[in-house]
């Protein structure tokens, strides 16, 4: 372990969140409490990063009924839900923020939950944190705020390295998403995973069956929200990690995602498409997904298939109707088609698109007349006439394009009476 004064000089930035959260650094001054900003707020200063947007992660000393009586008095809004895991989260002054009493954590070897143990010292905290870049901080409340950094994560940092503060094993033993976590750095980071780091992740990823499904589907996504994730998807299949969670993610589909918006959804149907919207569906349950991401991911692994099915060129009639099917998905669709295929096909249909789009031939694909129009014209009540009525006139806007209501009402006569007759 380095000396943990280090003596690296601070970003200039770190003034700027000192004065920016001062009601929160004052609170606990006062009070005779050190609060230190710590983890990958600290790293992302030192890249360069803005955290404008950003929540701000503080470690403290104090117990967490302290925290929440020092924040209480100042916040806008105070929330606890993370209490009995150290954490009491407020807003104030507008800024989300999050302290943290210091803590190791493991998970016992049968337990989905963190055993949760508070200490006293920050260097305690910090040895328990993921990554070396992310076992960083500053004490906002000393006279003179400098770096503490006692495993090198700075240094890691500039030469691109992943590492753990204490073993790999050690690390990962701690908490089995870290080793999900390791691949989003080194996707987002540019970092290459330290050779005991990968050693670690491919002996030990049947420990990942004991954290739940939630916490792995939130990394899933957070990595696959990174501008360029496919270091990741390698790390995660070549170490055996995949296969306890999307065995469908293969070195055959992982490029795919590259060329296409940072999208998890979007790039979940990519990696999903081979095995079947029913299989999509299966998958992303699992994996406890919001009914709202299972029903597009679903639909758009759908409606890759049906492409991929279609057999010869691609007609307007072909195109309205695979736009009628794919509804509110349909520029999903095409992104998603691209970056899969980029074949003559593929190209041929993503022009026949955005031609009829820039004529409006795709914006409204509902029949010209409605079910009371149907009605008066026909002279008929409610029921199975009127609907074969607007199927018929549904089938006639996919097939020919819009039609002004004169024109429908001219056909539906005419079918009306050869149906009659």
């Amino acid at each position: 372990m380095t000396d943990p004064g280090s003596t690296t000089a601070l970003p200039d930035t770190i003034a700027d969140v000192r004065a920016e959260c001062r009601p929160v650094v004052a609170a606990f001054a006062d009070a005779g409490w050190r609060l230190f900003l710590v983890g990958g707020t600290v790293r992302d200063l030192f890249s360069g990063d803005s955290l404008d947007d950003a929540d701000l992660d503080f470690t403290t000393n104090a117990t967490p009924a302290t925290v929440k009586a020092l924040l209480g008095p100042i916040a806008e809004a105070l929330w606890t839900q993370g209490e009995r895991f150290g954490t009491i989260a407020a807003k104030v002054d507008g800024r989300l923020v999050e302290v943290t009493t210091h803590r190791a954590e493991a998970y016992d070897p049968d337990s989905r939950k963190p055993d949760v143990v508070f200490a006293d010292d920050v260097l305690v905290d910090l040895s328990r944190r993921d990554f070396t870049i992310n076992a960083l901080a500053v004490e906002l409340t000393a006279t003179t705020p400098a770096l503490i950094d006692p495993f090198g994560g700075i240094d890691d940092l500039r030469c691109r390295v992943l590492r753990t503060p204490l073993g790999a094993s050690e690390s990962f033993a701690d908490d089995p998403l870290r080793m999900l976590r390791a691949a989003r750095f080194v996707a987002r980071l540019g970092l290459e995973p330290a050779p005991d780091v990968v050693t670690a992740m491919r002996a030990m990823r049947s420990r990942l069956d004991v954290v739940s499904a939630e916490r792995i589907r939130d990394e899933l996504v957070k990595l696959l929200a990174v501008e360029d994730p496919t270091a990741g998807l390698t790390l995660l299949i070549d170490t055996g990690l995949s296969e306890r969670f999307l065995p469908e993610l293969t070195l055959d589909n992982r490029d795919t995602v590259r060329s296409m918006p940072a999208d998890p959804g979007l790039r979940l149907a990519a990696l999903l498409a081979a095995a079947g919207d029913v299989s999509a569906r299966r998958r992303l349950r699992s994996l406890r997904s919001s009914r709202h991401d299972v029903d597009r991911v679903a639909t758009l692994v759908a409606l890759v298939g049906v492409v991929g099915s279609h057999v010869g060129a691609w007609t307007d009639a072909d195109v309205r109707r695979l736009a009628h099917r794919a509804g509110d998905h349909l520029s999903d669709l095409v992104g998603l088609i691209g970056a899969m295929n980029g074949d003559g096909a593929a190209i041929a249909l993503g022009t026949s698109i955005d031609r009829l789009r820039g004529a409006g031939d795709l914006d409204d694909l509902r029949p010209a007349l409605s079910g009371d129009d149907v009605m008066t014209l026909l002279g008929v009540r409610p029921g199975r006439d009127v609907g074969d009525a607007l199927s018929f006139l549904l089938e006639v806007r996919l097939d020919e394009g819009s039609l002004t209501q004169h024109d429908a009402a001219r056909r539906l006569e005419v079918w009306w009476s050869d149906r009659s007759a």
